[in-house]
């Protein structure tokens, strides 16, 4: 023993921190390890599930795009074909209107005219009264003179003058 230093004792330290070390290791390192591997997969595994949703999400997202698009363009096909519509009843309105103003137009000119002759035909027997009747007076004056001489005088200086 050179030095004091005992090789035995050396050895049995030596062996000592190596079953120190392997316990440790199969009582906390192994269970550890293996915890944490675990947890690594798991985490792995949800960052896999996060990235296929995000794909998926991103999928219908496009999906949803186009959709609205089509939407879109039927929306504005239906509102260029209501709008045609809306202008085509317009149209037959206003010809409907434009016909039925041209009747009550003609309706008025022969409630006019049915006016006209019938205003005519009152005044002709109102100046047929009045010829009749200054007639009358006339020859009630001369009350000599022959009444037809008399109405063919007037007649005369009637369409003379």
């Amino acid at each position: 023993m050179p030095l004091g230093i005992d090789f035995v004792q050396i050895l049995l330290h030596f062996f000592n921190v190596v079953i120190l070390f392997a316990g440790l290791y199969i009582l906390l390192y192994a269970p550890v390890k293996k915890f944490m591997d675990k947890r690594q997969k798991y985490f792995e595994g949800l960052r896999e599930d996060a990235e296929k949703a995000r794909e998926e999400a991103d999928r219908e997202k496009e999906e949803y795009v186009r959709l609205r698009e089509q939407a879109e363009e039927q929306i504005a096909s239906e509102r260029k074909a209501a709008a045609s519509e809306i202008e085509e009843m317009k149209r037959h309105a206003r010809d409907e209107a434009r016909e039925e103003a041209r009747i009550l137009l003609n309706d008025s000119r022969e409630q006019a005219e049915r006016e006209k002759k019938a205003i005519l035909s009152g005044a002709k027997e109102d100046i047929a009264a009045l010829i009749e009747e200054a007639t009358r007076k006339v020859m009630q004056d001369s009350g000599d003179s022959d009444p037809y001489e008399d109405f063919v005088e007037a007649e005369r200086s009637r369409s003379d003058g």
